[in-house]
């Protein structure tokens, strides 16, 4: 490409200055014929000045020789070729600029800067569809090849629910990216997450070997845990399920999804006759939250959390804590012996908590700031009972 734009410039280039020196000869023409005049003009005059007896023969013979000499020192006539007219060099240069300006188009167009021009229009003018977002981030990812390219491409196709297109995009986005990097390890989750879905959410032998080297590496990854309980239920090893799906809950504090691993805990222990003797649970204690307000007096915002506490009475450092986003409170909360901020206390031996729901900024890391806004006393521990908090500014 940049080989072309180089040629396109050395024409225009070329023909300006073709264009340049075919005037100056041209102009050069001029100037002989108009010197051949003013001579042919005073070799007459001499002959009329001698007639009348005013020049003698040798100042007559002197002025012409000083004429012929004049006229010896024009410069010398250039090769026909720049002698021609100068419309031909006007045509030819047209010729150039207008190859060289449909070329300068088409290589812009084919190195794709069009189409980032175009897609930060759309963009500014609020006029960008999923059609138009899924072509731009394929024609990125097959321009600059990296990392980040294919993987929002693969996001994209998981959006859209072309798993196996999405698998080829994570797949060249590893490809691409080092075996040392940190991030490298929540690309292979996702990986595995789309394996699942493009398998019809079953297991595959391909699933089982990302999530082993995921686990290999970070033997905590949540998700990975998860879907290894799947593998495991698949083949009918419900005690290795069981085991997985606990694991995934002691480190996935998302109170939706440890609700749906319970479920699942539960039927791989029907399924296996796995009793709490032989594994013991691991969510001994827990209390079940729901929050509820009223949308035209309360309005969530981009940056709001909710921090949901459960104490004791009397005190005020908290026995179990979640964190929850505005969009997440379709669910229940599950607040859980594994939610404790503090070692020494938990929800194991209560019989009663308080439960409190505090308003924050999610950029805020301390677990005490926040404004009340729900509270809710003397609420039981390992009720069956969802407890309903309403919440008001």
């Amino acid at each position: 490409m940049i080989i072309a734009y180089l040629i396109m410039c050395a024409m225009i280039v070329l023909s300006i200055l073709y264009l340049y020196y075919s005037v100056a000869v041209r102009s050069g023409k001029r100037i002989d014929a108009n010197q051949q005049v003013f001579s042919n003009v005073r070799r007459a005059e001499i002959t009329e000045e001698v007639e009348a007896g005013r020049l003698t023969s040798q100042e007559s013979a002197q002025l012409l020789l000083d004429i012929e000499h004049e006229s010896r020192l024009q410069p010398i006539k250039k090769s026909h070729f720049f002698h021609t007219d100068v419309e031909l060099a006007r045509w030819v240069m047209l010729a150039i600029v207008a190859v060289a300006v449909l070329g300068s188009v088409s290589l812009y167009q084919s190195m794709g800067y069009s189409k980032d021009v175009f897609f930060t229009q759309d963009l500014q003018n609020q006029q960008l569809t999923p059609q138009k977002i899924s072509a731009f981030l394929q024609y990125r990812s097959r321009r600059y090849d990296r990392v980040e390219d294919w993987y929002y491409e693969a996001t994209d196709f998981v959006s859209t629910g072309k798993y196996t297109e999405a698998i080829i995009a994570f797949e060249k986005a590893l490809d691409r990216l080092p075996e040392n990097a940190e991030n490298r390890t929540t690309l292979l989750v996702e990986y595995a997450q789309t394996v699942f879905y493009a398998n019809g959410n079953q297991s595959s032998e391909k699933m089982r070997r990302v999530v082993d080297q995921i686990l290999k590496e970070v033997p905590t990854e949540a998700i990975a845990l998860g879907l290894k309980g799947v593998s495991e239920f698949d083949q009918k090893h419900y005690l290795g399920a069981v085991l997985a799906w606990q694991e995934a809950i002691r480190y996935n504090p998302r109170s939706a999804e440890r609700i749906a691993l319970l479920s699942a805990i539960g039927k791989a222990r029907e399924a296996g006759a796995i009793n709490y003797e032989q594994v013991a649970p691991i969510i001994t204690h827990q209390v079940a939250v729901k929050i509820e307000w009223e949308p035209n007096r309360l309005q969530w915002h981009s940056d709001d959390i909710l921090l949901v506490y459960a104490l004791v009475e009397g005190q005020k450092m908290p026995v179990a804590i979640q964190r929850v986003l505005p969009e997440e409170l379709g669910q229940p909360i599950l607040l859980t012996n594994l939610d404790s901020p503090m070692p020494t206390g938990t929800l194991v031996d209560l019989k009663k908590v308080d439960l409190m729901v505090k308003l924050s900024n999610i950029n805020d890391n301390d677990l005490t700031k926040g404004r009340i806004i729900g509270i809710k006393e003397s609420s039981l521990v390992n009720s069956k009972e969802i407890i309903v908090i309403k919440v008001a500014l």
